[in-house]
């Protein structure tokens, strides 16, 4: 189903507000985790955690560039 203009123009701005929590919480597990792993204690836990913000952060940046080629389209 094809987004008419301005439908897509809200889905691409509700989109970039999520990319930049996921982002952001996605950098704070990455932070995390490196730093568990610096100091000797790694954790699966963390590593997990990152798996799944950096799959999410690519899921949503996909869909994303999705609506963002809807946008230009129209």
């Amino acid at each position: 189903m094809a987004l008419s203009g301005g439908d897509a123009l809200g889905t691409r701005q509700r989109l970039e507000v999520l990319g930049g929590f996921v982002g952001f919480f996605t950098v704070l597990a990455l932070i995390n985790a490196v730093g568990l792993i610096a100091v000797g204690r790694p954790s699966m836990l963390a590593s997990l955690v990152l798996v799944l913000m950096l799959a999410a952060s690519w899921y949503t940046f996909r869909v994303w560039r999705r609506a963002d080629r809807a946008v230009n389209r129209s």
